[in-house]
């Protein structure tokens, strides 16, 4: 939980707001109380989606979905107001991380616990389907590892098994990497699709990597469709299930309660040593982050990770910094070989795979057609929503050396690269670590391994930086609409300051080479305009 901020309400309906619990496109999630004392998590709307009726119709749908699936394994809607703004429900608290948070925290699930979590995340599925819904947005973001076990939430893109093929042609719903091949393909959608997002979602579980690799969009929907999971390093028979989850044909996929048979757990998940660390790290990291929110402060509190972050010079009688060195100003050149942003990371796919050719006539274009009207992917708004399992970025396979000052030898460059767009658009959230970077056609963007956010032009030379330095440092766009770098432990170093609250801004690498921040066509940061650095 992070602390409100001074944008947010502090009150909603008859809840009094403590803290952000998450935010994303569709709105921000708050813990609340109510007079009587009972928490609960409280979506709201965000304000320029008030008078939007498709967004509208969303959240009314998630109001119902909620409000007809009622278990063990999903969040129970408590109230809601849908007939007039501000437009808000408030469900159940579920404490504890999500999916994606504790195998980005603490690594890869031993198969025991992660068999065990397959097995109740697919006795809630059955659940969820008997009620006649489908949720289409299983991924490890949508899993929350409560002290009673794993839930399901999120159900801002449901549907009714009746109304799961009225999607409309030519277009998927659902995260990238998790959408089953027959939604990408056909736009068809049925309780076999969400199995398939299940297995995925537990490949990821047991591996630390996206099944499907990282990359553009429609190149992870290519994967998804016409190449097998990396399944590397999971024992035999648990790939074999999980595989069997994801098989391209969606009839051969088991039923809920068919995957809760084959997976036989008896493993206790709640008293498995490997869960009860990750509930209680993050147990920890609540009442840490709860008690600055609670505590009154003279000055503004500290910066939460991730929220709404602005770095300013330091206030009066704080200890005046170390002056810059070379080693914060300094520029690496980038990498010799031009790659498409969003291009595979290295490691993160099997060699065999790595080497296949990725477009393969007209099967390519197809995907890349029908995934590229996508209407509604990840952002719907739920505490979740906070972090990506992986950024969809490049790594480059060839850093820079700390002390590298010259541009790279143009003749070693390849004779035939992939063309790169003139500009690219890129949405929040966007996670750049060490060698990894963002590309058009005449700006490069790149977290270097020094720790110094850096944009290149097409003739290699640095036209600006972050003048940041340290090891494992990390670039984030926000929902916020800020652009911040990050120390290992999570303080902001450097930020535009383009804080945003109710979203909808947008980072663009530009054809003229600079790369800015903007919302509703106005620039709140310009690369040429800021004083940090100019090289």
């Amino acid at each position: 939980m992070y602390p409100l901020q001074d944008s947010d309400p502090t009150n909603i309906g008859r809840y009094r707001l403590l803290g952000r619990l998450g935010s994303g496109g569709m709105g921000s999630v708050y813990l609340g109380r109510t007079p009587g004392g009972r928490p609960a998590a409280v979506k709201v709307i965000n304000a320029h989606l008030q008078d939007d009726p498709a967004a509208l119709q969303r959240f009314r749908r998630e109001v119902e979905t909620l409000g007809t699936v009622r278990n063990a394994f999903t969040a129970a809607l408590i109230d809601a107001e849908v007939d007039s703004p501000p437009f808000w429900m408030a469900t159940e608290y579920v404490p504890g991380p999500t999916l994606a948070d504790a195998v980005e925290t603490s690594g890869p699930f031993p198969v025991d616990l992660g068999r065990a979590v397959l097995a109740a995340l697919a006795e809630g599925l059955a659940d969820v389907h008997v009620h006649g819904v489908l949720h289409r947005d299983i991924k490890p973001q949508n899993v929350i590892l409560s002290a009673t076990g794993p839930q399901l939430i999120d159900f801002g893109i449901a549907r009714s098994d009746e109304m799961s093929n009225i999607t409309q042609v030519g277009t998927a719903i659902g995260t990238p990497g998790f959408i089953a091949p027959e939604t990408l393909t056909r736009s068809e959608a049925g309780p076999p699709s969400d199995v398939f997002a299940l297995g995925v979602t537990l490949a990821y579980c047991l591996t630390g990597r996206p099944p499907y690799g990282q990359g553009s969009l429609a190149t992870v929907s290519y994967r998804t469709v016409h190449e097998d999971m990396d399944l590397a390093g999971i024992p035999a028979e648990m790939a074999e299930l999980i595989a069997l989850c994801a098989h391209k044909d969606p009839a051969r996929r088991p039923a809920p309660q068919r995957i809760v048979e084959l997976c036989d757990s008896e493993t206790d998940i709640v008293g498995h040593p490997a869960y009860q660390r990750i509930i209680a790290m993050a147990a920890s990291d609540t009442a840490a982050t709860a008690t600055v929110a609670a505590a009154p402060v003279s000055s503004p509190a500290p910066a939460a990770p991730y929220a709404p972050t602005r770095v300013d010079a330091a206030p009066p009688g704080s200890p005046v910094p170390a002056p810059a060195t070379a080693a914060q100003t300094r520029f690496l050149p980038p990498p010799t070989q031009a790659e498409p942003a969003g291009a595979s990371a290295p490691g993160t796919r099997p060699g065999r795979l790595r080497r296949r050719p990725l477009i393969a006539g007209g099967a390519v274009v197809a995907v890349a057609i029908v995934v590229a009207t996508v209407v509604a992917l990840e952002n719907s708004g739920s505490a979740d929503e906070a972090k990506d399992p992986k950024p969809s970025t490049s790594r480059s396979s060839s850093r820079g050396s700390a002390d590298g000052a010259k541009a790279p030898d143009a003749s070693k460059k390849p004779t035939n690269p992939a063309p790169l767009p003139e500009t690219l658009s890129v949405q929040p959230r966007q996670t750049l670590g060490p060698g990894e970077f963002l590309q058009a056609a005449r700006v490069k963007l790149i977290m270097q391994p020094d720790g110094n956010l850096v944009a290149y032009d097409e003739n290699d030379k640095a036209t600006w930086a972050s003048r940041t330095s340290g090891e494992n440092y990390k670039a984030v766009f926000q929902e916020d609409g800020n652009l911040v770098v990050y120390t290992p432990d999570d303080k902001p170093v450097w930020a535009t300051n383009t804080g945003y609250p109710e979203g909808g801004a947008v980072l663009e690498l530009r054809a003229d080479g600079s790369f800015a921040i903007t919302k509703d066509g106005q620039d709140l940061f310009l690369s040429t305009d800021d004083t940090t650095e100019k090289g």
